[in-house]
């Protein structure tokens, strides 16, 4: 089967981690071609069997951008006839189900982040107009499947874990540590994070917040100094070794004001850590059971989540316990399990026309 996938990049994110992962796996059985839109090359592994075709946009800002965009993205999908048009990320979504209308193709759009909440115009009318025209849109957690009323080809598909689980006992460091692109800083709620660390480093002197990530040079760092936290937190730029990192660490946090599915936490629950995350919206509570393989605290309440650290700090055999039931959650993610599902919606999608194929 020719499968065309498209997606913005094959770096830096945790979306475009999942593609990368998908791209491996469908390799394996299928003819696969990765279309990418941006210049610099992957730095999650592909396998040498999956062609990278990219599309170059050369039109400014403004209205002919997406016009040239959906002219090449259907040009791309004429030029490699696929049996199935993979989309991810809700930008490439639109332009991409506009590229393949009147085609014939089918088309599964994946979904990064979640629907919820306000939304621009563009994003609304997206997800509740152009949507329908997809064969299957996937959505990252349960709570989103049940928010879509209006979307009749939904489907849910979580993130795939992307570490092997650590079964290992190591050493750890008296180290808190959050994890994103410093770019993110606001939605990731470092600024919060900060906030209820101020409440309890004067009292727990032997640790230490570390941001990967993040720089010392924005505005998460001056905020720190503001708070007299200079030589209490850390700040390390991005690296592709985070399961490395993880299983060094005490403590994962994550102080996020809304998510999608985080990554970053089911992976630092797969390298031992133990975890507390704020109760935002969506994801946090369906990866971790409150008190077996994580700490939930009320969303956005600071107070509650310094709480929840300095517990954390003060019970070492809670963090041990909480880092067990973690790994073991973690389990219901890995990888295998995401691809077989993966591997389940493709057979039907496909399925009438490999019918047809064959008569």
């Amino acid at each position: 089967m020719k499968i065309l996938l498209f997606v913005d990049k094959l770096y830096g994110g945790g979306a475009e981690r999942v593609a990368s992962i998908l791209l491996n796996h469908l390799c394996e059985k299928h003819n696969v071609t990765a279309v990418i839109f941006d210049d610099k090359l992957p730095t999650y592994p592909i396998n040498p069997l999956i062609k990278i075709q990219k599309i170059t946009v050369n039109g400014k800002i403004g209205v002919l951008h997406p016009i040239e965009r959906i002219a090449k993205i259907r040009k791309a999908i004429k030029g490699n006839s696929p049996d199935l048009v993979i989309s991810f990320l809700v930008e490439i979504n639109r332009y991409s189900i506009i590229a393949n209308l009147h085609t014939g193709y089918k088309i599964i759009l994946s979904e990064h982040t979640s629907i919820q909440g306000k939304q621009k115009i563009w994003l609304y009318l997206t997800r509740h107009i152009l949507y329908r025209f997809a064969t299957k849109v996937t959505l990252l957690s349960g709570s989103d499947y049940k928010y879509a009323r209006w979307m009749r080809n939904k489907t849910l598909m979580y993130n795939p874990l992307s570490y092997s689980i650590f079964k290992e006992q190591s050493q750890r460091e008296k180290t808190i540590v959050a994890v994103s692109s410093q770019k993110r800083w606001h939605v990731k709620g470092f600024d919060l994070l900060i906030q209820a660390w101020a409440k309890i480093a004067p009292s727990n002197p032997n640790w230490r917040l570390q941001f990967i990530g993040a720089n010392n040079s924005n505005y998460i760092s001056e905020m720190a100094k503001s708070s007299g936290l200079e030589n209490r937190v850390d700040f390390s730029g991005w690296t592709n070794e985070i399961d490395q990192i993880l299983r060094t660490k005490s403590i994962y946090v994550l102080s996020s004001r809304r998510e999608g599915f985080p990554c970053s936490l089911l992976e630092a629950m797969s390298q031992g850590c133990a975890c507390v995350a704020f109760d935002c919206k969506t994801g946090p509570n369906e990866i971790i059971t409150d008190g077996k393989s994580g700490l939930l605290a009320h969303n956005g309440d600071i107070n509650d989540l310094a709480a929840k650290l300095q517990r954390l700090i003060n019970d070492e055999q809670l963090r041990q316990r909480l880092a067990k039931g973690a790994t073991e959650e973690a389990r219901r993610f890995e990888k295998g399990k995401i691809m077989r599902q993966w591997d389940d919606l493709i057979d039907e999608v496909t399925l009438n026309t490999r019918k047809k194929a064959n008569t």
